[in-house]
């Protein structure tokens, strides 16, 4: 990114975007943090009418970057260099219409373009000719030494505009383990309803950053506390203060915040940790055994498959992210070493999971993790890791080799529900004799 703003720099040098072209964002952010910047993403912008557009059309013109994609109604730009995106702004002062998301822009001076960012920490700009670091706000500096999310201005104004900055606020707290600043938690708290105006295509994608970033934990509990999570996972509040039998480690929140943060970064494995045990507050149950929630893993499927939809997450995700939390539980009883599961129940397990073998595998090891300490089982899956390895050599290349064709043919029956009760029959001796084919189980099926 440095050879870029080198590029850039000596393209501008005595022309009129000397001394008005400035890096923005998260770029910056992470430099004075002397952190790798995760994106690939450059923003740059240009204190002059227009100017995003005008010094993208240059830089194009003098061969450095792609033609750019105009975005004019925004008086923004994008162009590609060494294969990075940059995107070109004017300094712009926003206004907003009531209940409206899309701003009304115009040209603004540096300071307008400041104040109207979101936090402190990420509204640093950096003179790309000369290499200064400003902090208009007064703020930007001292937050991140201090570790604090604060707004740029007036939490009133700042949410208010866009409610998502309130996810945002919490992704950067969590990301960078920051506290969020009293009177910008109070503004989030109080502006959290207004969540329901944004699309839920935006929501969901500040959660799955949430999910698979750092301290994920930490995010997830903001986003209680805050009032937020109501406007996301509404069903998740319950779980707070739902006692649990002596198995688990505190209520049913705190056991499945464990779970979350003993996952693997797959978006995936952690969306079904957080839901997992959604479905817990309505099946609750005791007697003098203790605490119960029978069938628990069912409803917490039904509750995931609905708030994933409703969260507009892709068909193949949310089927996906429901079979995981529907199969939870089903290693509960395979032993500290999984040696009370047999070969065959483990056989039937990849053979209707296939890959999603292994992410239940990671969800169960974490839920095993989070238990009471004398009800932890550490070592269950890493067992039944080592024996799916040879199971999946020997299945590799072998589907189930019968088809409804060849028991119609071999029994000379037409079709009907018999085939299907002999295919689920020559299923199971599949499972037990992986290594016979068709011949021979066409063979054991007749006799």
């Amino acid at each position: 990114m440095d050879a870029i703003r080198e590029l850039i720099k000596n393209s501008i040098i005595n022309t009129e975007f000397e001394n008005c072209t400035f890096l923005v964002g998260g770029y910056v952010r992470d430099k004075v943090m002397n952190r790798e910047s995760k994106s690939d993403d450059m923003d740059i912008v240009v204190a002059l009418p227009e100017g995003g557009i005008k010094l993208a059309r240059y830089l194009h013109e003098q061969g450095i970057s792609s033609e750019p994609v105009i975005f004019e109604n925004f008086g923004t730009a994008m162009v590609r260099i060494n294969h990075y995106s940059i995107e070109f702004v004017m300094t712009r002062r926003e206004s907003y219409r009531d209940k409206s998301r899309k701003p009304d822009v115009a040209h603004g001076t540096i300071e307008d373009d400041i104040f109207r960012r979101d936090f402190t920490i990420n509204s640093l700009i950096q003179n790309v000719v000369t290499g200064e670091i400003l902090d208009l706000s007064g703020n930007g500096f001292k937050d991140i030494e201090e570790g604090v999310i604060r707004s740029t201005s007036d939490p009133d104004i700042i949410f208010v505009e866009d409610p998502l900055r309130t996810l945002r606020a919490i992704r950067f707290a969590a990301r960078f383990h920051f506290r969020i600043e009293e009177v910008t938690a109070s503004g989030m708290k109080k502006h959290a309803d207004k969540l329901r105006f944004i699309s839920r295509e935006r929501i969901k994608d500040e959660l799955s950053k949430i999910l698979v970033g750092d301290n994920v934990s930490y995010g997830l509990n903001l986003m209680l506390e805050m009032g937020i999570m109501e406007f996301v996972f509404p069903k998740l509040i319950n779980l707070k203060n739902l006692e649990q039998n002596k198995y688990h480690f505190g209520d049913v929140w705190e056991h499945t915040l464990r779970v979350v943060e003993n996952s693997p970064r797959d978006l995936e494995v952690r969306m079904a940790a957080l839901l997992h045990d959604v479905g817990k507050q309505s099946c609750v149950s005791e007697d003098d055994k203790g605490i119960h929630f029978y069938g628990h893993e069912l409803i917490s499927a039904d509750i995931s498959q609905e708030m994933l939809t409703d969260l507009r997450y892709s068909k193949i995700f949310i089927a996906n992210v429901c079979i995981l939390v529907k199969n939870h539980m089903r290693l509960k009883g395979a032993g500290k070493l999984g040696e009370k599961l047999t070969d065959k129940t483990l056989r039937r397990i990849y053979h209707q999971l296939g890959d999603l073998t292994d992410k239940l595998f990671d969800l169960v090891h974490a839920d095993n993790v989070s238990h009471a300490s004398e009800y932890n089982l550490p070592l269950q899956i890493q067992g039944l890791k080592t024996r799916l390895m040879k199971i999946k050599d020997d299945y590799s290349g072998k589907p189930f080799p019968l088809t409804g064709h060849d028991v119609m043919k071999t029994f000379g029956i037409k079709e009907g529900e018999e085939i299907g009760q002999i295919i689920n029959e020559a299923k199971e001796l599949w499972l037990e004799h992986p290594e016979w084919d068709k011949e021979k189980l066409l063979k054991e099926l007749l006799r």
